[in-house]
C-alpha cells in the first residue's frame, strides 16, 4: 500500500516577529523618540521614523515595512490620506497591518480610520504595555500571512510541476495512441490472413478442374493416337470431348488470372504513393476475396455512381474497404444483404457500406474506433481494424461516420476529398 507524503512546511523569510521592519510616521519628534524607544526595549531592531508624511510613498517603496504606525493629525498628508495612499500601494492579496495613533478618541475618528483601512486604533496618551501587545499581535498576524503566502507559492509551484508532468504524460499517452493506431502492419497481417484464405478457396476449385481436364485430355489424345484405325465418327466424338475439356480448362485458367489481377488491385504493392484509382473496381476486388464467406448466405447490392475515379493512397483505402466489408459480413449471422454505394457530391467522394446485421449495441458505440477494443473472442480479432481505418481516412483529410440500429443493421459512410495532391 502506497504512502502519501505531505509537503514540508514552508517558512517565510522572517520567522521571528522581532525581525520585522516597522515604520513610524508622526510629525512630532518627541512621539517618534518615545515610540521607537518602547519598541526597541521590546526587542525590535528594524525601526524607521518619518516626520514628513509627504515622503511616505517613497519611503514605503524603499523600506518595505511590515507594520506602519500612523499619527492621525499631521500637516501636508494626514493619517486618513496616508491610509488611502497605502491602500493603493499595498497589493490586494497582501496583509500589511496599519496602527492608527491619535489623541482623538471619538467614535467618528475611529470609524473614519477603520473605513480607510486601519487595522487597529490607539488613543494618546499611549500606554507602553498596550503598544507592545498591539504591535506583537499585528506582527504575528503579518508573520502568519507571509507564511501562508509562501506556502501558497510553494503549492502553486507544486501544481505547476504536476501540471507539467500531466502534460508530459498526456503527450506520451498521445504518442502511444498514435503508435497503436499506426500498427498498420499488425492489422494488415490479420487482413492478409483472411485474404489468403479467400484466395486459397477461390483458386482451389478452378485449378482442380484445370488439372483434371488436362489429365483427361492427355489420356484421350494418347488413346486417339493408338486408335488411328478407328472409325471416323468415334474419333470425332472423342475429339469433341477433348476440346470441351480444354475449353473448361481455359475458363478455369481465366478465373485464376482474374484472381491474380484482383489480388494485385487489392494489395497495390507497386503503388505506395498517391494514385487515381477506380473505386468500384477496388470494391469488386475485395468482394472477390471475401466471396467464400458470403456464398449461399449473403447477397450484395451494388449502387455505383457515375463517378468512379478517386485520387488516394490505393492500398490503404483497400484496407479500409476490406475491414468494413469483413465487419459487415461478421455482423450478419444468417441470411442478409450488404449494400455498397458510391457517389460524388460537393467536392467529396462518398462510399457507403450498409449491412442488415445485428447493429452496434448502444453501450459500445463510443468505443468502436478505440485501438485494441474488440467484442470478438480472444484470438479472433486484434481490435485495430476500425481504429486503423479511421486513421487512414483522417490521413486522407476525410471523415468516417456510422449510423446503426440494433436488430436492423449498420451503415458506415466514408467521405473523401476528390484530390489529395496538396495534402501530400
Amino acid at each position: 500500500m502506497g504512502t502519501c507524503t505531505l509537503p514540508s512546511p514552508v517558512k517565510s523569510d522572517r520567522e521571528n516577529s522581532t525581525d520585522f521592519r516597522i515604520l513610524i510616521v508622526d510629525d512630532q519628534a518627541a512621539n517618534l523618540d518615545a515610540l521607537s524607544m518602547v519598541l526597541d526595549l521590546a526587542g525590535y531592531r528594524n525601526i524607521r521614523c518619518l516626520d514628513d508624511s509627504r515622503l511616505l510613498e517613497s519611503t514605503f517603496r524603499e523600506y518595505g515595512p511590515d507594520l506602519i504606525l500612523l499619527d492621525l493629525h499631521m500637516p501636508h498628508v494626514d493619517g486618513l490620506a496616508a491610509l488611502e495612499l497605502l491602500g493603493r500601494l499595498v497589493p490586494q492579496d497582501d496583509y500589511l497591518p496599519m496602527l492608527m495613533l491619535t489623541g482623538d478618541a471619538t467614535s467618528e475618528a475611529k470609524e473614519k480610520a477603520f473605513t480607510r483601512g486601519a487595522h487597529d486604533f490607539l488613543t494618546k496618551p499611549l500606554n507602553r504595555t498596550e503598544i507592545r501587545l498591539r504591535v506583537r499581535n499585528l506582527l504575528e498576524t503579518r508573520r502568519l500571512h507571509l507564511q501562508l503566502k509562501a506556502q501558497n507559492a510553494f503549492l502553486e509551484e507544486q501544481v505547476k510541476q504536476r501540471t507539467a508532468l500531466a502534460e508530459e504524460l498526456g503527450a506520451t499517452n498521445l504518442k502511444l495512441r498514435e503508435t497503436q493506431t499506426h500498427l498498420v502492419h499488425s492489422e494488415k497481417m490479420a487482413g492478409l490472413g483472411q485474404l489468403v484464405a479467400g484466395i486459397a478457396h477461390e483458386i482451389n476449385n478452378p485449378m482442380a478442374f484445370v488439372i483434371n481436364n488436362l489429365f483427361v485430355a492427355d489420356e484421350t489424345l494418347a488413346k486417339l493416337q493408338g486408335d488411328a484405325a478407328s472409325a471416323t465418327a468415334e474419333a470425332g466424338t472423342k475429339l469433341t470431348k477433348v476440346r470441351r475439356l480444354i475449353a473448361e480448362s481455359q475458363t478455369g485458367a481465366e478465373r485464376v488470372k482474374e484472381l491474380v489481377c484482383r489480388l494485385r488491385t487489392f494489395s497495390r504493392l507497386d503503388e505506395g504513393q498517391l494514385k487515381t484509382v477506380d473505386i468500384p473496381e477496388s470494391i469488386e476486388s475485395v468482394l472477390l476475396f471475401l466471396r467464400h464467406r458470403m456464398e449461399g448466405r449473403i447477397q450484395t447490392e451494388r449502387r455505383y455512381g457515375e463517378a468512379r475515379m478517386l485520387n488516394c493512397f490505393a492500398s490503404e483505402l483497400n484496407q479500409v474497404l476490406m475491414n468494413l466489408i469483413a465487419n459487415a459480413i461478421e455482423a450478419i449471422e444468417g441470411p442478409g444483404v450488404i449494400t455498397l454505394t458510391t457517389a460524388q457530391d460537393d467536392g467529396q467522394y462518398i462510399i457507403r457500406v450498409r449491412d442488415t446485421g445485428n447493429g452496434i449495441p448502444e453501450h459500445i458505440r463510443n468505443r468502436i474506433f478505440e485501438p485494441f477494443f474488440t467484442t470478438k473472442l480472444q484470438g479472433q480479432g486484434t481490435g485495430l481494424g476500425l481504429a486503423i481505418s479511421y486513421g487512414i481516412i483522417k490521413a486522407h483529410r476525410g471523415s468516417m461516420e456510422f449510423s446503426t440500429k440494433e436488430g436492423e443493421g449498420t451503415e458506415f459512410v466514408l467521405r473523401l476529398p476528390l484530390s489529395q495532391e496538396r495534402h501530400a
